[in-house]
C-alpha cells in the first residue's frame, strides 16, 4: 500500500466510484473528490459509480450527480438494489416480502418481483428509514420458518456530517439475531458480481474508489481490481492493519494529490 501520485492517477483510464463517504456525507459535497473526478472525466476518462445503498433508484441518483457536475445516465449508475432484482430475476425469484425503501421496491419491481407477505419466497433487506418492530417480526418469522434470507449490502452504517446512520447491515444483523440465520446471500459489496457489473464494457485500467475497508476495497482486491481508499469517510489508515485489508493505494483525498479549480458549476 502507497499514497498514489497524480502520475498514477492519471494513468486510469477509468475510475469506477463509491458515494457515501467519497462524493458526499449526508447532505454535504465532498468537493476536494469531486472536483478532481469531474477533472478527470472532462479529460475523457470514464466515470462510473457504485453504491451499496440501495435507498434510492439509478434515476434519482444521476438527478443528484448531475446536480454537482458530473455528465451521468443511470446506466452510469449500479446500485445494491439494481444488482438484487438482477439476482432475483436471474433465479426466477417472483414475490418477496422487503425490508427497504419505497425505491428498493420499485427498483424490484422493475425486475418482476411482486410483493406478498403471505407468498413470500424470499425475505429481502435493504436500508430501511422506517423500520420498525412489526418489520423486524415478519421477517424474522419468515427467515426463521425457512424463506430465503437476502441482503442487499453488509454496511452497518453511512457516514453523515455529524456521524452515522444505521445502515441495512444494522437491520440484516437484527434479523438474523431474531431469526437464529445469517442472510443466504448478500449481494452487493463486498460480493466480486456487483464489481463485474459496475465495470462491464470498459476497456483499459480501471482504479475502483472507495472509503470503507470491508465492502469497498476487500471487494475490489477480491474482483481483481486495483483499489484507492479514501480518508473522507467511514475508515482511516488505522484501520488497515486491524482489519487485515490493504488496498493497492491510499490518499487523503483526491484533491490532495490532483489540486483542480473550482470548475464551472460552482463550489
Amino acid at each position: 500500500m502507497k499514497r498514489i501520485t497524480a502520475e498514477e492517477l492519471l494513468s486510469y483510464d477509468a475510475f469506477v466510484c463509491d458515494m457515501d463517504g467519497v462524493i458526499y456525507r449526508g447532505k454535504r459535497t465532498i468537493r476536494r473528490n469531486v472536483e478532481p473526478l469531474i477533472y478527470l472525466q472532462r479529460m475523457g476518462k470514464v466515470i462510473r459509480f457504485l453504491t451499496n445503498n440501495s435507498t434510492r433508484t439509478p434515476e434519482r441518483y444521476t438527478g443528484k450527480l448531475r446536480g454537482m457536475g458530473f455528465d451521468v445516465s443511470p446506466e452510469d449508475v449500479i446500485t445494491s438494489g439494481v444488482a438484487t432484482g438482477m439476482y432475483l430475476k436471474g433465479r426466477g425469484i417472483r414475490r418477496a416480502y422487503v425490508v427497504g425503501s419505497p425505491d428498493l421496491r420499485e427498483v424490484l419491481r422493475r425486475y418482476g418481483v411482486r410483493f406478498s407477505p403471505e407468498r413470500a419466497e424470499v425475505v429481502v433487506v435493504g436500508m430501511d428509514p422506517r423500520f420498525t418492530y412489526g418489520k423486524l417480526r415478519r421477517a424474522a418469522s419468515l427467515v426463521y420458518r425457512g424463506k430465503g434470507f437476502i441482503a442487499t449490502n453488509p454496511d452497518t452504517s453511512l457516514p453523515v456530517e455529524d456521524g452515522v446512520l444505521p445502515g441495512a447491515g444494522s437491520m440484516i444483523a437484527a434479523i438474523s439475531a431474531a431469526a437464529g440465520r445469517d442472510p443466504d446471500v448478500v449481494v452487493g459489496k463486498p460480493n466480486p458480481t456487483i464489481f463485474r457489473m459496475a465495470t462491464s464494457g470498459i476497456t483499459g485500467k480501471i482504479l475502483f474508489i472507495g472509503d470503507r475497508l470491508n465492502t469497498d476495497i476487500l471487494g475490489g482486491n477480491r474482483a481483481g481490481l486495483d483499489t484507492l481508499l479514501v480518508l473522507t469517510g467511514v475508515h482511516g489508515l488505522e484501520d488497515v492493519k486491524r482489519l487485515s485489508i490493504e488496498p493497492t493505494y491510499y490518499v487523503e483525498d483526491l484533491a490532495s494529490v490532483l489540486p483542480v479549480p473550482v470548475l464551472e458549476h460552482g463550489a
